[in-house]
């Protein structure tokens, strides 16, 4: 499959949902549930329409990741408040500093110390499972009683 067909596929979904967005707030599952039985369908589970090997296409799984890091961190940027105060920053910044200084750290040494890896690995390897992600954070806390999500 091309990257012009994956990005035909991707985008059809995003315009699919944005037009039957009233229909589906009715459904009882999330958007997310959604997109995974869309991609059983056309994936090699059910229809066999759609093949993806990250090994032979790993430059269109990264250009793919990097498109959705970048609406990922615009929709969060969106809901922000707009006003700046520190009152409001002090738990994101702690949260970004400290918190995620200490995970790294802390499985650093564990990776150093119990895997034996070098320190170096030990520190990607702290950076990759650190808690960094605010966009994943924004989009799993709950704003209301009737929130869906």
């Amino acid at each position: 499959m091309t990257n012009a067909q994956w990005f035909l596929l991707v985008g059809g979904l995003l315009l699919a949902r944005g037009l039957t967005a009233p229909l589906l707030q009715r459904l009882p599952v999330t958007p997310a549930i959604i997109y995974l039985a869309v991609g059983l369908l056309v994936g090699p589970t059910m229809f066999d329409a759609f093949h993806f090997n990250p090994l032979k296409q790993s430059a269109l799984l990264e250009v793919l990741t990097e498109v959705v890091v970048l609406i990922s961190l615009f929709s969060a940027g969106v809901k922000m408040p707009t006003p700046f105060s520190f009152a409001r920053w002090r738990a994101p910044i702690l949260l970004a500093t400290v918190s995620m200084t200490v995970s790294v750290g802390l499985v650093a040494a564990f990776a150093y110390f119990l895997l034996g890896l070098p320190i170096g690995a030990g520190i990607l390897l702290g950076a990759i499972l650190a808690p960094t992600d605010p966009v994943l954070a924004t989009d799993v806390q709950i704003r209301h009683p009737g929130d869906r999500d």
